[in-house]
């Protein structure tokens, strides 16, 4: 059996970890739009990127506004009539309508963002993308269904549960799967590069992988304690264990701090190299490493990682020495 853990204090834990890690997102927020604004000359961002971010960040601090006002309403306006948890047990109220399709939106956009990373990273291969796709979509019907059984007399019942429950298991298994098709993808380039004895970029190359990996780990493993504390929590919210508000809370701060932390450390040179020596396959040696001036690369260029793409012949000798390249 469960340990007890009642609404109320899991309301009140949660609002201070979500406001926390607001806080934390507020950081990063900043420091990534410092980095698009003081970009150098000539340098175009992706404008779905850098717009899902912003959006993200909108998003995310509507919603902890909102788990404050709650908060509020529960522990000082209807403290007397009805009492703090029978506000908080119920999720059908309009305030919490209105923070959960939050929650729901910012879910279903950092997938989105996520799968939008995957196609440009596979060269705007649709094929690549389309059974992720289909999932993402998945998640988006799953999760506004389930905040359609908010509007019943019982949105407790069994069907509102299983909507939700797919929702949370269609989400979370897309990530896992777009986040090892974007990283293998990047891998197996860095592995050509390898191949070409341009260590340099491998090394950074690496770096982005692992900072891809473990973006998508984090989000992952708060998806599945987030499942796993859903299904031990109990049909009605009174009695049982509630811990799973306190990561639903934290949900959409994490969902925008992951993506918005990648975004801001490639900008600032801290994991890759520049665009034109990153490729997608396709290319071409002329001659020795030495021998020729030029090797063509085509295709997977900055574009994939969010800067606009033009694609170019880079010398053998600017690749070595190549700077930090743009992912927006």
């Amino acid at each position: 059996m469960a340990p007890n853990f009642p609404i109320d204090e899991a309301y009140l834990v949660a609002s201070w970890c979500a406001a926390a890690l607001w806080g934390v997102f507020t950081v990063l927020f900043a420091l990534c739009m410092m980095t698009i604004i003081g970009a150098r000359p000539g340098r175009t961002q992706n404008s779905v990127i850098v717009g899902g971010v912003i959006v993200m960040y909108a998003l995310a601090t509507a919603h902890v506004s909102l788990t404050l006002a709650r908060n509020i309403n529960a522990f000082i306006v209807h403290v007397q009539d009805q009492g703090a948890v029978l506000y908080l047990a119920d999720i059908g109220q309009g305030l919490n309508r209105s923070k959960d399709m939050i929650y729901i939106t910012e879910i279903v956009l950092a997938d989105v963002v996520l799968l939008w990373r995957c196609f440009m990273v596979w060269n705007r291969n649709y094929y690549v993308i389309a059974f992720p796709a289909i999932m993402v979509l998945g998640t988006a019907i799953s999760g506004y269904g389930a905040m359609g059984r908010y509007f019943t007399p019982d949105p407790y019942e069994v069907a509102s549960i299983r909507w939700a429950e797919g929702m949370m298991v269609i989400s979370m298994v897309s990530n896992i799967l777009l986040t090892f098709l974007t990283a293998g993808r990047i891998w197996v380039l860095s592995r050509s590069f390898s191949d070409m004895r341009f260590s340099a970029s491998t090394a950074r190359y690496n770096h982005l992988i692992l900072l891809i990996v473990e973006s998508g780990v984090l989000i992952t493993l708060s998806k599945v304690i987030e499942f796993i504390l859903f299904e031990l929590s109990p049909n009605d919210g009174l009695e049982g264990l509630n811990a799973f508000y306190i990561v639903m809370d934290c949900m959409p701060q994490i969902m925008g701090i992951c993506p918005t932390f990648i975004i801001m450390c490639v900008n600032r040179g801290f994991s890759t190299t520049d665009p034109e020596a990153y490729t997608s396959g396709a290319y071409a040696l002329r001659g020795s490493l030495s021998g020729q001036p030029s090797v063509p690369l085509r295709g997977f260029t900055s574009q994939s990682l969010g800067g606009k793409s033009n694609t170019q012949t880079l010398s053998v000798q600017s690749a070595r020495k190549s700077k930090p390249f743009d992912y927006d």
